[in-house]
């Protein structure tokens, strides 16, 4: 029986727990700038800003959504060690929030718990507050106990899809453990703490930064077996050569270098092995020159940009490297060019698939340029055979951007006249799809559901018939891309054409692309994440990421994210792609995407982006392959991999059947691969529209073991580990391992190795063709991970503190490794530097059955030139 005098001791207990609850958070914040009084300084923000509403102080976060997006802000803190309890508390208030479909998409404060992995545990937690409808200034607490796995905390203020204004204010997140004891913050570890590092040798003016001369393996002059063709799903010369691609981009003022930069920059990519180069972002106003030098109008080209394009694409002809030709990507569309409303984004994102003009537009840049004649080879472009193909239209798909819809009301009232025109024609509409369609006229607006970085369709609008206004938006892109296609075709284009290159999972938009001759596509793994900094591009390398590595993380991989794209009978290409810096497991990247690449039969892998700068000279920066130490050294490895075959295309193939039913409806994605992800890195897998799968996915568990995660190919050429994060090659013409491999012994046929550093790439690969077990030459590539001097992470290791300046250090990678006896009695290894210049020779141990011991700490390089006699 409870009394009144319980129920008041009772309420005075709560009383004071409550008071004790918020005292602790108050005075133990571990948050940066928690009222924020100092702008945004801490916190992630995007789709939001600091302004005057504060609930105290002068200034508060506020955010204001007048259509359905989740836009907040962030910050994460590193969990100390002991780490049992984490309370939270805030204020909210609300003007006018109308909450989404959802029951929690509000207003609202709220944590997740990640793991070392940056992966969640313990689910969504319940939030800390949540409000809708207009509300004064609300304060919320909540208090969580912390999973076990978990090495972070992430705090969010968020109006997620939902509209409306929210304001917080006065944040406060605490840590106790176990005995009810405050903590601070954490502050975690990782593979750039340890190890010894050295300066990477600058040389200012060199025209190296290639190690090896992989030249030999480019068929100079490009051009010379003529047009690319497509054939039985495959890429073929017109004289019946068969063709693949490893590459990487030119960027924006980059195609339009002079001479002598040019002249650099194609000798080393070519010694490189670079056999394809996609010049992209050629046409962008944000670049000095452009195409079209930088004029008011974008309907000429700048006779001096053209004329060094002229050259570069000449000096690519010499030396065996295939032009891919991009044609729409970052354009800005003006008055000037007879554009009354501006699109929505550069590029002409979702309006260039059905606004006329800009269709217009594009119809005469394309025949500008494929009739340009190159005044250094004579050709015109479309003549051109050195050029292998183009995209029409980059990263864009007409049913959503990135953001969403973001169609503006000028190109939203295009998009409804032509919507109108479609129902009156009814052609393609069943009987009962015309009484829906007629029942429910209006055009569904859609928007894009994130989920674990892979975005699902979901409906934006309040209504509309989904099924009928998929099938209308893919009609319009499917006519599109045959509009564009005849209309190249009928101006002489005769090479392969590639429609857009968007990595959005949307079914209906793959089953388009899959019109054109070849199916293209994008990632990144762990991209900055810059819209987190109100997408101000000067300040990536201040942007939040994950740090996560992938070959802990095979499930999110470019390889398993990238085999979701691949059509049954089209070639398939990877125009960009990378693992971004300032993530700590960049060389893991190059490797993984070389071999499985191989093992899956990609026509093309082309690495975003090569600059004009010097390794060594220049800072390591996101993307940038010329300035990356891993990517470079690893080049070595990865091209004759990829390019001679050198890892086996796997033979089985599973062709998973997508239904009408799954691409013209929400959420237009397909979760087999999720769900049976060790499948890309067994055997080939692909996708049909056509009602006919093929291949057993049962037959190929038997290479996943899923207690360790380790998943073996069919061809018994490759493992990954995904519980301890490495990657092993056993190929006759190339071998090693990548990843997490400290402490532990690996053994191959042609040598082993034992390192002490945590995270490291070690590979030989075969330099004269031969396999190793009989070849007189080889290199011993050996790769620590990179960073800039001074380098710092916050403590939670998803944010540099310091980017560091000056020079470029790479970790000492200290470890034996012995050379099995292979064709020979005797053997000499010198260190190349980054010129390809050899070192003294490097004196190695010999033991019974060897050829010799190299102490690998001892060469202060990231590649080895060994000569068996």
């Amino acid at each position: 029986m409870c009394t009144r005098t319980n129920k008041d001791s009772l309420l005075a207990v709560l009383v004071i727990v409550s008071a004790c609850f918020s005292a602790d958070v108050d005075v133990n914040n571990l948050l940066v700038n928690p009222s924020f009084e100092e702008g945004g300084k801490g916190w992630n923000v995007w789709g939001g800003g600091v302004g005057a509403v504060a609930r105290s102080g002068k200034a508060g976060l506020s955010i204001r959504n007048d259509e359905v997006k989740w836009s907040g802000a962030d910050q994460v803190i590193a969990l100390p060690e002991g780490a049992a309890n984490v309370f939270v508390s805030g204020w909210i208030k609300t003007d006018s929030v109308v909450r989404g479909v959802e029951a929690w998409e509000n207003a609202r404060i709220s944590i997740e718990f990640r793991d070392e992995l940056g992966k969640l545990v313990g689910g969504y937690p319940p939030v800390a507050g949540q409000a809708v409808g207009t509300t004064g200034w609300t304060h919320f607490k909540r208090d969580y106990m912390v999973p076990g796995p978990a090495r972070t905390v992430v705090l969010q203020c968020a109006l997620g899809n939902a509209v409306g204004a929210a304001h917080f204010d006065d944040i406060a997140l605490a840590i106790k453990n176990r005995k009810g004891e405050l903590l601070g913050a954490g502050r975690l570890t990782g593979v750039t703490d340890e190890g010894e590092w050295y300066a990477l040798p600058a040389k200012p003016g060199a025209t190296g930064s290639h190690y090896v001369d992989w030249s030999g393996l480019l068929d100079a002059p490009a051009g010379k077996h003529g047009f690319l063709t497509v054939k039985n799903g495959g890429l073929f010369f017109e004289d019946g050569t068969p063709a693949r691609f490893w590459g990487t981009n030119l960027v924006a003022m980059d195609c339009f270098a002079p001479d002598a930069k040019i002249d650099s920059a194609v000798a080393r990519l070519a010694k490189m092995g670079c056999n394809m180069l996609r010049l992209h972002h050629m046409d962008a106003p944000w670049t000095t020159p452009n195409i079209f030098g930088n004029a008011k109008g974008t309907r000429g080209f700048s006779k001096e940009s053209m004329r060094q394009l002229d050259y570069l694409i000449s000096r690519c002809k010499e030396r065996g490297i295939y032009i891919f030709l991009d044609f729409l990507v970052h354009r800005d569309f003006t008055e000037a060019d007879g554009v009354e409303n501006r699109p929505p984004d550069l590029g002409g994102k979702q309006v260039g698939f059905f606004s006329k003009k800009i269709i217009e537009l594009q119809k005469e840049y394309n025949e500008n340029l494929l009739n340009h004649v190159n005044q250094f080879t004579g050709a015109a472009y479309k003549d051109e055979p050195a050029i292998a193909a183009s995209e029409l239209i980059n990263e864009s798909t007409i049913f959503s951007a990135f953001s969403g819809d973001i169609l503006t009301p000028r190109y939203r009232e295009e998009l409804e006249g032509l919507w109108e025109e479609w129902l009156k024609k009814g052609s393609k509409l069943t009987e009962s799809d015309s009484t829906r369609a007629s029942a429910n006229k209006n055009l569904a607006t859609f928007g894009l559901d994130w989920k674990d970085d892979r975005p699902r369709l979901k409906l934006k609008s309040p209504d509309g018939d989904v099924r009928e206004s998929i099938r209308f938006l893919s009609e319009l892109e499917t006519n599109y891309f045959h509009d564009m296609r005849d209309r190249l075709r009928k101006a002489g284009c005769r090479y392969p054409l590639a429609g857009s290159n968007m990595p959005l999972p949307l079914l209906a938009m793959l089953k388009d692309n899959a019109e054109l001759d070849i199916v293209c596509s994008n990632d990144y793994w762990d991209h900055p994440q810059v819209w987190k900094l109100g997408g101000d591009w000067d300040r990536i390398l201040e942007a939040p990421f994950h740090n996560r590595s992938q070959l802990k993380n095979p499930k999110a991989s470019v390889v398993q994210n990238k085999s979701y794209y691949r059509v049954d009978g089209k070639p398939f290409i990877i125009t960009e792609w990378n693992h971004c810096y300032p993530n700590e497991y960049v060389l893991e990247g190059v490797p993984l995407i070389a071999a499985y690449g191989a093992l899956q039969g990609w026509s093309g892998i082309l690495q975003f982006d090569f600059n004009l700068h010097a390794l060594g000279v220049d800072r390591i920066l996101n993307y940038k392959l010329s300035v990356q130490p891993e990517d470079v050294a690893q080049w070595v490895m990865a091209a004759p991999l990829f390019l001679r075959g050198d890892v086996s295309a796997a033979p089985g193939l599973v062709v998973e059947s997508i239904s009408e039913a799954q691409y013209l409806g929400i959420p237009n994605y397909s979760e087999t691969l999720e769900a049976n992800y060790h499948l890309p890195f067994v055997t080939k897998v692909a996708k049909t529209f056509d009602g006919k799968p093929r291949g057993d996915v049962g037959q190929y568990s038997k290479y996943f073991d899923r207690d360790s995660n380790a998943i073996r190919s069919e061809t018994g050429e490759l493992m990954v580990n995904g519980k301890t994060g490495y990657m092993r090659i056993d190929a006759p013409r190339v071998q090693g391992a990548s990843g997490f491999i400290g402490g532990a012994l690996f053994d191959f046929p042609m040598f082993k190795c034992e390192v002490s550093n945590a995270h490291a790439s070690i590979f030989i690969v075969s330099a004269d063709g031969l396999d190793l077990i009989s070849s007189k030459r080889f290199y011993i590539v050996a790769t620590g991970p990179a960073k800039m001097k001074g380098q710092a992470y916050d403590p939670t290791r998803t944010q540099l503190e310091n980017a560091g300046a000056g020079e470029v250090l790479t970790q000492a990678v200290n470890g034996k490794l012995t050379v099995k006896k292979a064709g020979g009695k005797k053997m000499q290894i010198f260190p190349l530097d980054i010129d390809g210049k050899r070192g003294k020779a490097l004196s190695t141990k010999k033991s019974k059955g060897t050829l010799g011991i190299l102490d690998l700490s001892r060469g202060r390089t990231l590649v080895y030139e060994a000569v068996v006699k």
